[in-house]
């Protein structure tokens, strides 16, 4: 009888060191992703423009840093260009800004911004793609600047866009399409 209370006492020992181990993992997890699972903890950020599962715009706020050595349109623009993180891309999350885009630069002038990127942007997907694309480019300046911005493709003002030849308005607006 004492052995099988023994093996029960273990039993139940075991199954609660469990149950603690995914308490702890669970909230270190949560913990660092804090920002992508609770948005509304962030008070100083910028807002950047992905998409959902539908192809519809899916607005994600990222804290700003005081210390980052950019300001929060370029830490926006840098963050879209980037892409969503792994755990956005777990809660349906993506860009159509292809993987290899880069920033050449990113230009605050008084009046004016400029964006250049490098030709990666210019290329891949069909038209409903472009559109996306570059919706979110201009969602995304939008949301984080009252200066007209200007879309350059390596050193270029960019007019015509894509492989299709769909022409933009610049600065870009939502009437820009």
């Amino acid at each position: 009888m004492g052995r099988k209370r023994k093996k029960a006492n273990s039993a139940g020992f075991i199954v609660i060191f469990i149950l603690l181990i995914i308490i702890c993992i669970t909230g270190a997890f949560a913990w660092i992703n804090r920002y992508d699972l609770f948005p509304n903890l962030i008070k100083n950020g910028v807002t950047v423009c992905f998409l959902g599962k539908g192809g519809e715009n899916k607005i994600v706020k990222y804290n700003y840093d005081e210390t980052l050595k950019q300001t929060k349109f370029e830490y926006a623009i840098r963050k879209l260009i980037e892409g969503p993180s792994d755990i956005q891309r777990m809660f349906n999350t993506y860009s159509e800004i292809p993987a290899g885009t880069k920033i050449l630069a990113i230009i605050q002038e008084k009046d004016k911004n400029i964006i250049d990127l490098t030709p990666e942007f210019n290329t891949g997907g069909g038209t409903e793609s472009i559109y996306k694309k570059l919706n979110q480019i201009i969602e995304t300046v939008e949301l984080n600047t009252d200066k007209p911005t200007y879309l350059f493709i390596n050193g270029v003002q960019t007019e015509v866009f894509g492989g299709e030849g769909i022409m933009i308005t610049q600065p870009l607006s939502r009437n820009s399409l």
